[in-house]
């Protein structure tokens, strides 16, 4: 009776701040989570080896996505279960199709290794004739090398899958160098390996600062180096790259005349906020700030230094079960699914309209950019709420479009 006479009050609080916005509705539900938690369950290793057939093809993912977008998956399971998310493993790919794919992606990931080591040589050398002759990957590779370096040694890693298998000695030795003593350099090791390669894969980003953070989650609970590649490659280079190009129009080598940048999702953050909140828009538009440069570090790194290291996991296992890395479609956006990082920026606006009281009484935009900064990360958000609110947000945004 107890627990029914909470739901009711929560409910009923929602209900009378509904009038005053949107936004704020979702907000007070929030606020009032503690009150109606459930426990949530974890992808389990049943339900995902029942999924798969003897021969090794996945029968039906529907299942594994509806628990993974219910609790996310265990990080014992989290190698296998995103390269099937992401589309690394084919649903009828047998067992056999699988390990030969994943020797394909090993090779590629090999050969952009080797091309790192090329253009590594390179630079140790005198150029000879004319700089026109140097390889045109060489100026790009050389910048993102540079601060790669810097910040791999800065990247906070914690105990996960690697960790463990680098404990019991079972890690790939063509991975992690016999001499390493302690499984954070073999992760600082790992990280600049692969964000290199990644500046080959993809050039016109090279490398970014963020997207070591990005790179680290996978890394964590993925200890084949190949595989964690693909997977951060996949995840990142799909709907989120463009949170990684800051003037695109003014960079040939981004993507085309037509690609965004980090600013275009920005701004849609804040057509977001216009239709939940308005009055909070409005807000915003006087302190010139509609645009939403305060909520940078948040879009940019997917709320990875907003949340801590567990929820940022169950955050972004959600977000790959319901495909947020992938283009957008109409039937996707008709049925609230994910697609075109469409779901992760609602979850951003229902972040910030957790902070709703303390935006609304800022006076200039500096003071925006400094609460943000501060008080985002202290929120202490669940990732289950975030998506909850974050799918709320999304059925506005559907009726309005």
């Amino acid at each position: 009776m107890a627990d029914d006479s909470r739901t009711v009050r929560a409910a009923a609080l929602a209900f009378a701040f509904a009038g005053t916005g949107v936004g704020l509705a979702v907000a007070s539900a929030s606020f009032y989570a503690a009150y109606v938690t459930r426990p949530y369950k974890k992808l389990s290793h049943q339900t995902w080896y029942e999924a798969i057939d003897a021969d090794g093809r996945i029968k039906d993912l529907s299942e594994v996505r509806a628990s993974v977008l219910e609790g996310g998956i265990p990080s014992s399971l989290r190698a296998e279960v995103w390269t099937a998310l992401l589309g690394l493993r084919k649903c009828d790919s047998t067992s056999v199709e699988y390990e030969q794919g994943k020797r394909e992606r090993r090779e590629r990931y090999d050969g952009f290794r080797r091309r790192c080591g090329e253009l590594v040589d390179l630079l140790s050398k005198p150029v000879k004739g004319s700089v026109a002759n140097l390889p045109s990957d060489l100026a790009s590779f050389t910048e993102a090398s540079r601060i790669i370096a810097a910040d791999s040694p800065r990247t906070t890693f914690t105990y996960g899958t690697f960790a463990r298998d680098w404990e019991s000695g079972i890690v790939n030795g063509e991975d992690v160098s016999a001499s390493t003593v302690d499984w954070r350099i073999a992760q600082r090791e790992r990280l600049t390996r692969v964000l290199e390669a990644y500046a080959i894969l993809d050039p016109g980003i090279g490398y970014t600062q963020g997207m070591n953070d990005l790179a680290a989650k996978f890394l964590r609970d993925v200890s084949n180096e190949s595989e964690a590649f693909w997977c951060f490659a996949t995840f990142m280079g799909g709907s989120y790259r463009c949170h990684f190009l800051i003037n695109p129009h003014e960079n040939s080598r981004s993507g085309g005349r037509n690609q965004e940048g980090v600013s275009d999702r920005l701004r849609s953050l804040g057509e977001i906020i216009k239709v939940v909140d308005t009055p909070m828009h409005k807000h915003l538009s006087l302190l010139k700030s509609e645009e939403c440069m305060f909520a940078f570090r948040a879009v940019v790194v997917l709320m990875a230094r907003e949340l801590d290291a567990e929820q940022v996991g169950l955050l972004w296992d959600m977000l790959i079960g319901a495909g947020d890395f992938t283009a957008v479609n109409e039937e996707a956006r008709e049925k609230l699914a994910g697609g075109g990082a469409r779901l992760f920026l609602h979850v951003v606006a229902a972040a910030l309209i957790g902070l709703r009281p303390q935006l609304m009484a800022c006076k200039k935009s500096d003071d925006l950019m400094q609460l943000v900064a501060r008080k985002l990360p202290a929120q202490q958000f669940t990732a289950h709420d975030l998506i909850k609110n974050g799918r709320e947000l999304m059925k506005l945004s559907v009726k309005t479009a």
